[in-house]
């Protein structure tokens, strides 16, 4: 309601909470005190007042207050503030302005008329048959004054278009009592949903106008008798006598040049001179995370929602709490007025969590009422019945058969679930754009060509109207069939840019209707073929989608319903699927191996090169994570003789990242990188990581091999640039595994050389993306890595917590791919607080493990930090120190791994310089310093280069001495 609607000449005094405003006075009170405002902050209240309910622009109300002067934003600010002020602008729960981010500002609290001028809405009385005003109108504003504007500008005929309960009566009588003043009160309102009988349309309007009975041709004495008069008619609800009423409408238009008509109606007139205005829905919040009250009653469709509980329940005040519960509301009941204010009917009574939870019912949804309004508008379900009730046969067929479709569809949908012996397409496609017509289904353009979508209201009345039918199976069974046919006919690479975006959504936009056609397959009305056609249909979406949890799901579901005549492809597929989807979320059993195991050996009986190496891929990544460096070469091998085979580039470069992933593990970093930079090399930087085509992931693992390669290797400024690439590529695959391995693979990298920032930014992305998909062997490695950085930034008891915590989750998990450094991190912290016997035992249990297992990768760093933990504590053992060095630097010499030979070496220099054996420590520093080209600012080439420096002077009075 704004003032200009009321009229500023009797609206002379406005109620909002417990405040007064007098226009007329510029005054406002509050329980009869007056509160004092400055007049720019009244002019800014007025201008919000103006458009309650609505965003008023900052510039708008710059306008308002400062007409003549040029003035910045903080000028608004600071009146804005000492309004809010005066109003007590949430205090005690009350809200009147709020802050719309990146619009303007909104009055949200409900406004009300305290004084109307008795002698003008008298003498407007006697013309005008108009009911009042449906309450205080919210988010219509602007629709009001558009059509107030045509009329103001001769346009004559003009159609309010939209669906039931849309809010189209509270418009049209809303722009009827704005117009009563330039029409000398002559508005009429003819309800012609009370007209069943088209014979009897001309009565009601001659009777609405006020024009008696006619006994000979009434539309000739209604034309006569409303010729010389200026009149605006308002003709509610014309759906149902359509044809009729635009014959009727037609007449009036042509022959009476100072009539005015409103029309409201599901279906537009058609007649020469018709100005048609499809009324949208009240546009409600979005589904995010985290929205404040402030923030959702911006919307007005919560505002409608909050005034109407307003209007049952006193006090009532919206707060942080309950705010995304009634976003929920208004998006469930698609910004539909009517709707919005039948669930806050109840929400006065029964509370918003309560109607939350009865919008879950689709028959509760559509039972809400109110027993005071006109029939059809008590119920949303008498609402709908009146529309039903007057389409044809086929209409009523279609509309149920395609409520099946969630979201939006196509035309070759409903065609799929409606199209059958004695309806043929052509029906369906007119049937189709009679519904459109008369706003049953919403429908709009893309450049896939028409979409279809039902409002959730009229989707739940339907398959109501469905199950009633008794057809309901026979449609779902139609429904899956469908979604299995465009699934299996647009195998698309979902993470692959060749592919166009359109053939992606058309399959990611079913979502919804996949989940609904599993249910039904898996349910008691459906069969065993259909379900495992569907699961191994849908997997590939599943995964591409990261839902590995609901992929895993409904693969274990599958293989249980999997009979004997299932085509193979499928049950390759749903093994393949569920070994993926297990990896991910319950860790790496044995389970993994099998389903790998079943799907490869299905894939090589049909001699599919393509299924085989997707599918050794997979089995390449199990056996990474459990450090099986002789399997994971095997593996490597097999899909290298495959590629071969096949001859595409890309083959060959998946065969080269498998190939430089397993000589990583076997330690060989002289030949790990030269396959893993020839895959680079052969994949191209844009292809995005595809779960569905490879399960391996080929740059990302390429480049934290490289990474971790060269950092071995002692090459620590390619290991830099490496790793940040490895994070940049996979932050850009948009793919969650791409980067949780990323991250947890690039990271040991950073502790080693320091960079505890970096480890704390990416280690809390880690956490919020493993969160995020239930990943749960990357929560276990999030944890141990938080244990690391807990002890590099001096809280140790925490950190050794997290490392405890994560080694065991990691074991039950199977997950080896970092256990030996969260062990040797543990170890040494143990060792430090003189717990060194269990800090023997873990490292020798661990080096025990990795030689019976005969991988080698990770022996220098075990005898390293076994070393670390002889020279911790209070009594250190440097002799056995000593000798665990000598080892580590024996391995890491054998492995190329200069890294590691160059640490143990510090930590054994120094123990010889604490023995006075100086020039045995530079002799020892020195020659595997000098082998380093790059890498010297990180912190290990600093210690070197220092203790060098210390050591070169009494390293060569000794040698002096001796000669």
């Amino acid at each position: 309601m704004s003032i200009q609607q009321i009229g500023s000449s009797s609206a002379i005094r406005l109620g909002f909470g417990p405040f007064e405003l007098n226009v007329g006075e510029r005054s406002l009170r509050k329980a009869n005190q007056v509160i004092p405002l400055g007049g720019r902050a009244y002019d800014i209240l007025i201008a919000l007042l103006e458009d309650a309910g609505e965003v008023v622009a900052k510039s708008e109300l710059i306008a308002k207050a400062w007409p003549d002067v040029t003035v910045e934003e903080g000028s608004l600010r600071v009146h804005l503030s000492a309004l809010r002020k005066a109003l007590g602008d949430g205090q005690f729960g009350d809200k009147y302005i709020a802050n719309v981010q990146g619009r303007g500002y909104s009055f949200i609290a409900p406004v009300t008329r305290l004084c109307v001028d008795r002698g003008r809405s008298s003498a407007s009385a006697g013309l005008s048959n108009l009911p009042p005003a449906l309450g205080r109108m919210v988010g219509r504003a602007n629709v009001v004054r558009e059509i107030q504007g045509w009329l103001q500008t001769g346009q004559r005929l003009i159609t309010i278009l939209g669906a039931g309960g849309i809010g189209k009566t509270t418009v049209a009588l809303s722009v009827g009592h704005g117009a009563l003043a330039d029409l000398s009160g002559a508005a009429f309102f003819v309800d012609l949903s009370t007209v069943n009988d088209e014979k009897h349309l001309i009565g009601a309007i001659a009777s609405a106008v006020g024009l008696g009975p006619q006994l000979v041709d009434p539309i000739a004495a209604l034309l006569n008798f409303m010729r010389p008069r200026k009149a605006l008619i308002i003709l509610d609800s014309c759906e149902h006598l359509i044809g009729k009423t635009a014959e009727i409408v037609d007449y009036i238009f042509q022959n009476t040049p100072d009539i005015y008509i409103l029309a409201t109606s599901r279906e537009a007139l058609h007649v020469p001179g018709e100005r048609v205005l499809r009324l949208c829905p009240l546009e409600c919040p979005p589904e995010q995370p985290g929205l404040t009250a402030s923030e959702v009653m911006a919307y007005p469709a919560a505002r409608l929602f909050a005034e109407r509980v307003s209007a049952r329940r006193d006090h009532f005040s919206l707060g942080d709490d309950e705010a995304p519960m009634v976003a929920e509301i208004c998006r469930k009941l698609d910004g539909i007025a009517l709707a919005i204010e039948l669930a806050a009917g109840r929400a006065a009574i029964f509370g918003v969590r309560n109607t939350v939870a009865r919008l879950g019912s689709r028959l509760d949804l559509l039972k809400f009422g109110r027993r005071t309004a006109n029939p059809r508008h008590q119920t949303l379900m008498a609402t709908l019945d009146w529309s039903h009730d007057h389409l044809s046969e086929i209409e009523q067929v279609l509309l149920r058969r395609v409520a099946i479709f969630i979201g939006h569809f196509r035309l070759e949908a409903a065609l799929a679930v409606a199209e059958e012996a004695g309806i043929d397409e052509s029906e369906i496609t007119g049937a189709l754009g009679n519904l459109v017509n008369k706003s049953l289904i919403e429908v709009w353009t893309n450049s896939r060509g028409p979409c279809y979508r039902l409002l959730d209201t009229t989707r739940a009345y339907a398959l109501e109207k469905l199950a009633i039918s008794g057809e309901q199976d026979s449609i779902a069974e139609r429904h899956a069939s469908f979604l299995i046919q465009m699934l299996e006919s647009n195998p698309v690479n979902f993470f692959d840019l060749d592919s166009t975006e359109a053939a992606v959504s058309a399959v990611r936009d079913h979502l919804g209707n996949i989940r609904a056609a599993l249910e039904w397959s898996f349910g008691p009305s459906g069969n065993d073929s259909t379900a495992t056609r569907m699961a191994a249909a849908a997997s590939q979406l599943f995964l591409a989608k990261s839902l590995f949890v609901e992929c895993r799901r409904w693969m274990e579901r599958a293989i249980d319903r999997i009979a004997a005549e299932c085509d193979p492809r499928d049950q390759m597929e749903i093994h393949a699927s569920l070994a993926l989807s297990l990896m991910f979320t319950a860790g790496n059993s044995e389970r993994v191996r099998d389903a790998f195991k079943t799907a490869l050996t299905f894939a090589e009986r049909r001699e599919d090169a393509y299924q085989q190496l997707r599918l050794l891929s997979g089995l390449s990544m199990y056996l990474h994570r459990t450090i099986d460096a002789a399997g994971s070469l095997e593996v490597a091998l097999r899909a290298e003789s495959v590629a071969k085979k096949t001859g595409i580039p890309e083959d060959a470069a998946l065969a080269d990242s498998m190939l430089g992933a397993a000589y990583y593990m076997l330690a060989d970093h002289a030949r790990a990188p030269k396959y893993l930079e020839r895959a680079l090399h052969r994949s191209p930087a844009s292809r995005r990581f595809n779960a569905t085509q490879y399960l391996f992931d080929l740059r990302t693992t390429s480049l934290f091999n490289l990474t971790r390669s060269h950092w071995f290797a002692g090459n620590l400024d390619r290991a830099a640039g490496y790793a940040e690439r490895t994070i940049e590529e996979a932050e850009s695959s948009d793919h969650p595994i791409a980067l949780c391995r990323a991250y947890i693979l690039t990271m040991p990298f950073y502790f080693w050389i320091g960079d505890l920032g970096k480890v704390e930014r990416d280690l809390s992305e880690l956490e919020k993306i493993a969160e995020k998909y239930s990943l749960e062997p990357f929560r276990a490695v999030a944890m141990g890595l938080r244990g690391r950085h807990c002890i590099g930034i001096g809280q140790t008891m925490d950190g050794m917590r997290h490392l405890q915590n994560s080694l065991e989750k990691l074991r039950v998990l199977r997950y080896e791919m970092l256990a030996t450094d969260f062990i040797a991190e543990l170890a040494v912290s143990l060792a430090k607080q003189d717990e060194r016997v269990g800090a023997l035992a873990l490292i020798d249990q661990s080096i025990a493990a990795q030689l019976a297992a005969k991988r080698p990768l990770h022996l220098p760093g075990l005898f390293l930090t076994k070393g670390l933990v002889f020279l911790s504590g209070e009594s250190p053992e440097n002799a056995s120190a000593q000798e665990c060095l000598e080892e580590a630097m024996t391995l890491a010499r054998q492995q190329s791994a200069l890294s590691f030979e160059l640490r143990a070496g510090l930590a054994l220099a120094g123990i010889w310089i604490n023995r006075g054996e100086v020039w045995r420590a530079h002799d020892l520093i020195a020659p595997i310093y000098n082998r380093f080209t790059e890498g010297l600012a990180t912190p290990d080439l600093i210690l070197a280069r220092r203790m060098l420096e210390q050591t070169s002077a009494p390293a060569r009075q000794a040698g002096r001495g001796a000669a």
